[in-house]
């Protein structure tokens, strides 16, 4: 199946009616509903979403955006169930097993899951500097990844500990739902988790609802700036594949509609079964006719 995420319009649209209308104008069945649709849209979409036969496949966490912090920007990352400190990963919990809850009561099967990251530096204008001045293999690129690697792995201990206490919880709650956890591959080299850290996690809930959810975009950009490799991410995890999110990237911007970067997606087809959830995640910027070709690139390919 070949979902299309409300990333792409849930910040704009003012009404449900809105969002399933443009949803059907693009001739999609399959949706994930993404962490930018507020409660108050959410209240209005829920009843027409069986009316109108769309399929909710699966939702990213935190959903929907908790109307008490409406003063803060949506995010993925709302709450760290990374974080050190006790009261924010409580609330990224208890925000977590409301999401499930809604994707149970939605009979979605899938939740997308952000994990937090370590606290450092992201050094991302460092690996755009070294990728934009044509410095990927150099001895001083070398030096700088060598550093910063050490640096991570010194902090990495008391961070993925609190990640793995916050999944010992959440798996519990979504083997009572029956909803599945996808943890996402991410964008930022101090994010988790990092190749070693998906290992880690499947390994620990081996057995458990939770899988892994591989970001195709994330994964492109990640290799392009030496972070980790795509094709071992693939090779090692693809067994463990709950779902997929597509968007093209070219250099390290990403988010883009497939036709419109660097990504081959017909490499992927080998490594995802049938059943894989594949979810288009699209940056607001793009037009809608971007998003029609975009799909037919995927279609063409395949992808349904």
């Amino acid at each position: 199946m070949l979902g299309f995420s409300t990333s792409w319009m849930s910040q704009d649209v003012k009404n449900g009616d809105e969002l399933l209308r443009i949803s059907q104008e693009l001739g999609i069945k399959f949706l994930e509903l993404d962490y930018r649709i507020s409660e108050r849209l959410f209240i209005d979409l829920k009843p027409k979403l069986k009316t109108r036969k769309f399929t909710i496949v699966s939702i990213h966490n935190f959903f929907p955006f908790p109307e008490e912090f409406s003063f803060l920007k949506p995010s993925g990352d709302l709450f760290l169930l990374s974080s050190l400190d006790n009261e924010e990963r409580e609330k990224a919990i208890k925000f977590t097993f409301k999401t499930i809850r809604i994707a149970h009561d939605l009979e979605c099967q899938a939740v997308v899951l952000h994990l937090g990251r370590i606290e450092m530096d992201s050094y991302h204008k460092q690996f755009c500097h070294y990728f934009d001045s044509k410095l990927m293999n150099s001895p001083e690129m070398d030096l700088f990844l060598s550093k910063i690697k050490k640096e991570r792995e010194f902090k990495q201990k008391r961070f993925l500990d609190a990640v793995l206490f916050s999944l010992e919880r959440i798996a519990r709650e979504a083997e009572k739902r029956g909803v599945c956890l996808g943890i996402e591959n991410r964008y930022y080299f101090h994010e988790i988790p990092n190749f070693e850290e998906i290992g880690i996690i499947l390994q620990n809930f081996a057995g458990s609802k939770i899988y892994y959810w591989h970001d195709i975009g994330h994964g492109h950009v990640q290799e392009q700036l030496r972070i980790q490799s795509h094709q071992q991410l693939l090779e090692a995890y693809s067994p463990y594949i709950l779902g997929s999110h597509f968007h093209d990237a070219h250099g390290y911007t990403d988010h883009e509609p497939p036709g419109k970067g660097e990504v081959n997606f017909g490499c992927f087809r080998k490594y995802l079964k049938d059943e894989t959830v594949k979810v288009l995640e699209i940056r607001p910027q793009a037009t809608f006719e971007e998003i029609q070709k975009g799909l037919l690139v995927l279609r063409n390919l395949g992808y349904e």
